[in-house]
């Protein structure tokens, strides 16, 4: 088989879809301050690992492309539990990719304690030698289910598929407190966003009040700057929002008489 002529439709899919949920990723960060995709991952499968799910599923060659659905493969990784259905819901009004299969593991754990949702796609991609259908798996997990899946991968590729029984049992005892967690943190979802949008406040106030000093060197009076640095200094170390705030505001003023900002 032309297994680079196979692969080619695969690769681009796969790096297009990457592509394109970092930058929804960023939009949603830049519009709204947070976003439910944390990380995206991409990889397309290795011969080797084709031809074994092939041998293992009974698929023959000429059938690889329309029975084996996850060539191409994207992870996305969520910080909550919830995001995971605000991740899927976008991908289903996209006009760009269809899901042709979805099959919900955080709601119905696998026997091994695996949690996640995969949805299979089917993605249009133009290629040099025309245009082509590809399938595609998304797998969508939190941060803790990811963590866990790795890890029993890793276990199960050492001990060539079949993990010990005293392993597997400690397994089972980490997806259950992986799931706690998960469960937890997703109670406590909008205090962590509304901390976290706190502290990206702070910080932006903070980098408008050192650029603005840095600029009225160069147009006023330094030794007043200078008075105007030491308040703020002053107010940075006794930690006092409100004292930040309140000379944010005077800064702004004096910076719009210099005409700076």
């Amino acid at each position: 088989m032309d297994w680079d002529k196979i692969f080619l439709p695969y690769k681009q899919a796969a790096d297009e879809i990457y592509a394109k949920f970092t930058s929804l990723s960023y939009q949603f960060n830049k519009l709204y301050n947070a976003s439910p995709i944390f990380a995206v991952e991409a990889r397309v499968k290795t011969v080797p690992s084709i031809l074994a799910k092939a041998q293992r599923k009974k698929i023959l060659l000429q059938d690889i492309e329309r029975s084996i659905w996850d060539i191409a493969g994207i992870r996305i990784i969520c910080r909550f539990v919830d995001d995971i259905d605000l991740v899927v819901q976008h991908i289903k009004t996209r006009n760009d990719m269809d899901i042709v299969d979805d099959r919900d593991y955080v709601s119905n754990q696998k026997s091994s304690g695996y949690r996640g949702r995969h949805l299979i796609i089917r993605y249009h991609v133009i290629t040099a030698t025309g245009n082509k259908h590809v399938l595609c798996e998304i797998q969508i997990r939190t941060l803790a289910m990811n963590m866990w899946a790795v890890t029993e991968h890793s276990l199960r590729y050492k001990h060539n598929g079949v993990i010990p029984e005293n392993i597997h049992r400690r397994l089972m005892r980490t997806a259950e407190a992986a799931y706690v967690l998960d469960s937890d943190t997703n109670i406590i979802r909008d205090y962590i966003l509304e901390a976290e949008k706190d502290i990206k406040s702070r910080e932006d106030i903070i980098f408008f009040i050192t650029n603005s000093i840095e600029d009225l060197y160069e147009v006023a009076d330094v030794a007043e700057v200078s008075i105007l640095n030491d308040k703020f200094m002053d107010a940075l170390d006794e930690n006092d929002d409100a004292k930040l705030e309140a000379f944010y505001h005077e800064i702004t003023t004096i910076a719009q008489a210099y005409r700076i900002r």
